[in-house]
């Protein structure tokens, strides 16, 4: 029998400190190679009057779980003035989303669970920085610094108040409205200090953690903000952070970002600039011959699709089983 949960009973079934414990021992497995994963793929579909249809998915399984799960979301993005800005995404009306987790059993093969994944996709981007924040943040961090004051920011505060003695956060967000309300609402979910910052700058003073948790589209955060032993975290480090802050840091990890290349034939995206395209995808290629010549055709291959697109492996197989042979070629 399949198992439906909505957010609510989720909620009521799992806390911050169990998802960031399960997401440990995830990546754990992952790296052990006791995990398999497809990257993020995107199909856009421009809609008309500055909107767009993404649908999305992306699956994987950790064996020792038991399960495989494939994530679903639908979204409508809505320009938010000039294109190449901030969006926002919703479906059916704004303030509502369409997301799911399907769970199969690899053991039966079966359909085990449909999950709404509104309340775990929040929990689960506060628990992945925490992950990080468990390897790299001082271990006696007690001050926390937060940009913006969304969802996201929320998860976070609860995500480093898990692994860390966090006395005191501080919050910035472009409105004082809600830079105010957040820090009254986490002073008593929490039990701790939250005050509202009023620059970005401030919310960084001092502050042994910080969590960079907006929307934004273009890289704010400044290097002479940073100070010995701060632990940085972003939901979207290539959007709030950028890439020229990277090396000031001591260590800089970068979680794979799970878009492949965009796929549109070049003649045609100037033909319609408006079509619409295709994002994430795998394919790959077999070359048999001379090992030298195969060695020198992979290497040029890989050079151009580093540079145009993303390459996930390659390899070169000098003497390969005849079984394997039967298996690839």
């Amino acid at each position: 029998m399949t198992l439906l949960l909505n957010n609510d009973e989720i909620a009521q079934l799992i806390s911050t400190r169990e998802c960031i414990e399960i997401l440990d021992e995830g990546y754990r497995e992952c790296g052990l190679g006791r995990a398999a994963h497809r990257r993020r793929s995107n199909t856009v579909i421009p809609t008309g009057e500055g909107r767009t249809f993404v649908f999305a998915n992306f699956e994987g399984t950790v064996i020792k779980s038991g399960y495989h799960a494939i994530r679903l979301r639908s979204d409508v993005n809505e320009w938010l003035g000039e294109k190449g800005g901030r969006t926002t995404k919703w479906a059916s009306r704004p303030g509502l989303y369409c997301g799911l987790a399907l769970l199969y059993n690899i053991h039966t093969g079966e359909l085990d669970g449909i999950l709404n994944d509104g309340y775990l996709q929040v929990m689960r981007v506060g628990a992945t920085s925490a992950v990080a924040g468990k390897y790299l943040s001082r271990e006696d961090s007690s001050v926390l610094g937060i940009i913006g004051a969304g969802n996201q920011a929320r998860s976070h505060a609860q995500a480093m108040c898990a692994i860390r003695p966090i006395k005191t956060i501080k919050v910035h967000s472009l409105r004082p409205q809600s830079r105010e309300a957040f820090a009254r609402e986490m002073e008593v979910k929490l039990g701790i200090e939250v005050r509202p910052a009023e620059t970005i700058e401030q919310a960084f003073a001092g502050s042994d953690i910080v969590c960079a948790c907006t929307d934004s589209p273009r890289p704010f955060v400044r290097t002479a903000w940073f100070e010995p032993g701060m632990f940085l975290s972003s939901a979207r480090p290539f959007g709030e952070v950028g890439r020229a802050p990277l090396p000031a840091f001591n260590v800089a990890v970068v979680h794979e970002r799970g878009f492949g290349p965009r796929f549109r034939p070049e003649e045609a995206a100037k033909e319609r600039p408006d079509a619409p395209m295709a994002l994430g995808g795998k394919a790959f290629c077999t070359l048999t011959g001379d090992v030298a010549a195969v060695q020198a055709a992979v290497d040029a291959g890989a050079a151009v699709v580093a540079e145009k697109g993303l390459l996930v492996n390659k390899v070169v197989i000098p003497h390969p089983r005849k079984e394997l042979i039967k298996e690839i070629v």
